[in-house]
C-alpha cells in the first residue's frame, strides 16, 4: 500500500520556472497529504508545444530545472514523474519528451523517453527506443506517455517485463475523452494491473485539454476520477489485490500463433 497524488494542471507554455515553482508547491503539498508518490502531466515542466521553441526549453537530465525539482523531492522524501522536454547527448543527440522517475532520495530512477509520437509531435521531436521497468521500494513500475496509451503492445511489454503498475502522464485534448477512458480501462484489465492517468486540465492556447485524470485497478474499477479543472488528489493504492486466477491472460496466450 502506498499514497500516491496526482497533480493535475496546465503548465504555462514556455514559463519553465513558474511551472517548475508550481510544481514544487505541490510536491510540498503532497507531503503535507502523508503521500509518497506524486505525478504529473505530459510536460508539465514545459507546457505541451510542438513549434521550434522546444529548442530553448530543453535541457538535459542535469539541466538546472531537474536538479532544483530532484532536491524538492529529497527534501520533501518523495518520489516524483516528471515529464520534460529532454535534450539527448552524444548518439542520442535530439529533442525527446520524456519522463523522469525521481525517488524519495531525490536520485533518478530512470526516464522514460516517449515512443509513439502523435501528429506534429512527429516534425519536432525523435521517439524513444525503449520500453522499460523501474525498480521502486512501492514495485515495478512502468511508464508510458499520452499517445503510448493507446497501443496495446506497449502497455503489454511493460507487463512482460514485470511491472506491478503503469503511470501515464497525458496532454490529452479533446474529442479524445472517449479514448482516454476507454483504453485506461482496457489496459488495466488485459494486464491485470493498476494504470494511473494524469492529464492537463482546462484549454490553454488553443488546446482544449480536457483533464479527466484517473486510477483504474486490475479490474478496471474506477478508483479515483479528476473532473476538468486544476486540482491534486492523493489516493491510497493497494498493489496486493488477488488477481482472478481463472482469467491469468499473461500465462494463457499462445504465442506461437501470434507471430
Amino acid at each position: 500500500m502506498f499514497n500516491l497524488t496526482i497533480a493535475q494542471f496546465s503548465p504555462e507554455i514556455g514559463n519553465k520556472i513558474g511551472n517548475m515553482n508550481k510544481m514544487k508547491n505541490m510536491i510540498k503539498e503532497a507531503k503535507k497529504l502523508d503521500s509518497h508518490f506524486i505525478m504529473f502531466p505530459e510536460l508539465a515542466l514545459t507546457g505541451y508545444c510542438t513549434s521550434k521553441i522546444v529548442f530553448e526549453l530543453a535541457e538535459t537530465m542535469e539541466g538546472p530545472c531537474i536538479k532544483e525539482l530532484r532536491e524538492t523531492c529529497k527534501e520533501n522524501k518523495i518520489y516524483a514523474a516528471i515529464s520534460f522536454i529532454e535534450k539527448g547527448n552524444g548518439e542520442e543527440e535530439g529533442i525527446y519528451i520524456a519522463c523522469a522517475l525521481i525517488d524519495d532520495a531525490g536520485e533518478i530512477v530512470g526516464v522514460y523517453r516517449k515512443t509513439h509520437l502523435f501528429d506534429q509531435e512527429t516534425k519536432i521531436y525523435r521517439p524513444g527506443n525503449e520500453l522499460s521497468i523501474f525498480n521502486t521500494k512501492f514495485g515495478k513500475i512502468g511508464i508510458m506517455i499520452c499517445y503510448d496509451l493507446e497501443f496495446p503492445e506497449v502497455a503489454r511489454t511493460l507487463r512482460l517485463k514485470g511491472a506491478d503498475i503503469i503511470l501515464v502522464p497525458l496532454a490529452n485534448m479533446k474529442p479524445y475523452e472517449n479514448y482516454q477512458s476507454i483504453y485506461s480501462k482496457s489496459r488495466a484489465m488485459e494486464n491485470e494491473i493498476p494504470i494511473v492517468l494524469c492529464n492537463q486540465s482546462e484549454p490553454l492556447e488553443g488546446i482544449d485539454f480536457f483533464g479527466q485524470s484517473i486510477v483504474v485497478d486490475l479490474y478496471g474499477n474506477t478508483l479515483m476520477k479528476m473532473e476538468n479543472k486544476e486540482q491534486i488528489e492523493t489516493i491510497a493504492l493497494d498493489m496486493d489485490v488477488l488477481k482472478d486466477k481463472k482469467l491469468n491472460y499473461v500465462q494463457n496466450r499462445r504465442t506461437e500463433l501470434y507471430n
